[in-house]
């Protein structure tokens, strides 16, 4: 994963060539520094983590995140069904031919449809406006409940927090409650077994490290989708945070991906034909 710069992989069957499952970073990450989760004062020492350990002992770690659990689509159906699965918060789904599944399977995720919407914004003519701003769309950022965490936890402590409330990224804030930066599932590459021991430091430390080429995507309420679409695409993120002014730096909503595939959803509405 660290050599292909990516953060998932799908997994076979063990009697078949069936693709059953998709590995995440985050789960083996989790998998492997779980004790000193568990012991806040605990360390992380590299020689004792489990790396030869099979892949399933990470896919039994909890049936309700990504590893463990995979949206199979057959090539030829309706992209709206992946939408909603995508709308209700997961990332990628597997595409297949379900005459031959073994023909040439693929993964399509969030971000593609995010591109796709990007280059092509007439596709999603009539179903998105893109140059209406964030404030204006009914509930996105108004009824969210925000989870943040305070500059002075670690940024292991955190990434746990995040598993237990099935998070994707959390804003970190400073004493003032001001926005310092964020964690994020997608850092992880970042933190590659050769810096695992970096997970120890204070969220403010670890952001410091990992500023030199991660950059917090931030917007205020009156953005367009148009703006948010493209700062996802530009910096490389899920999700952008809305800060209620550049001055202040109040962090009042988030708008990610699963949002946005939710829009795209609105006004089509689930059927059984």
């Amino acid at each position: 994963m660290h050599h292909n710069k990516i953060t998932s992989l799908p997994v076979f069957s063990h009697n078949t060539t069936e693709i059953v499952s998709i590995v995440n970073l985050f789960d083996i990450l989790l998998y492997l520094v779980q004790e000193s989760s568990n012991n806040v004062n605990a360390g992380i020492e590299k020689e004792k983590l489990k790396l030869d350990d099979p892949v399933e002992n990470v896919l039994g770690l909890d049936t309700d995140r990504e590893s463990y659990r995979i949206h199979k689509v057959d090539c030829k159906d309706k992209l709206i069904e992946t939408l909603r699965v995508f709308a209700s918060g997961k990332h990628r789904a597997l595409v297949v031919n379900f005459e031959d599944e073994l023909k040439n399977p693929w993964l399509l995720s969030q971000t593609d449809i995010i591109r796709h919407i990007l280059s092509h914004p007439e596709s999603v003519s009539g179903l998105l406006d893109l140059d209406s701003c964030v404030q204006d769309l009914e509930n996105l950022i108004a009824n969210q409940h925000l989870i943040t965490a305070a500059d002075s936890e670690t940024a292991l402590h955190v990434y746990r927090l995040m598993a237990e409330r099935n998070l994707s990224g959390v804003p970190v804030i400073n004493g003032n409650n001001e926005f310092e930066g964020d964690l994020c599932v997608e850092d992880l590459p970042g933190a590659n077994l050769e810096h695992i021991e970096q997970l120890t430091l204070t969220c403010k430390e670890y952001i410091k490290i990992t500023s030199d080429y991660l950059t917090p995507s931030v917007a205020t309420s009156n953005a367009t989708l148009r703006q948010i679409i493209d700062i996802m695409m530009v910096q490389d993120t899920h999700r952008v945070w809305i800060l209620d002014s550049k001055e202040s730096k109040k962090v009042i909503g988030v708008v990610t991906m699963s949002d946005i595939m939710a829009l795209l959803c609105l006004h089509h509405k689930p059927t059984l034909f």
